[in-house]
């Protein structure tokens, strides 16, 4: 007789063991899959100054110097920000 109570008390156990393991086990999928995006240890964006722009004769070089444009080009340009040379 207390087999039998013994028997539906496991079934009974393992009826409730069971959803509640497949539960966690989401949660713990969801909450760690989440984690990356929004780590509690990334520092939030500080409000502040915009990064510099570059400027056209900076960008005329940046350009010569990775050979998108030739010294003439770059020279042209330059000449033409400084408001001569021909166009």
């Amino acid at each position: 007789m207390v087999g039998f109570h013994l028997v539906w008390l496991g079934v009974l156990f393992m009826g409730l063991a069971v959803p509640i393991v497949v539960i966690i086990l989401i949660v713990l999928a969801v909450t760690s899959s989440h984690r990356g995006a929004y780590s509690a240890s990334a520092a939030p964006m500080q409000p502040g100054p915009a990064p510099a722009r570059e400027t056209p004769t900076e960008i005329l070089a940046r350009r010569f110097a990775s050979g998108e444009i030739t010294a003439d080009e770059y020279q042209r340009g330059v000449d033409l920000l400084k408001g001569g040379g021909k166009p």
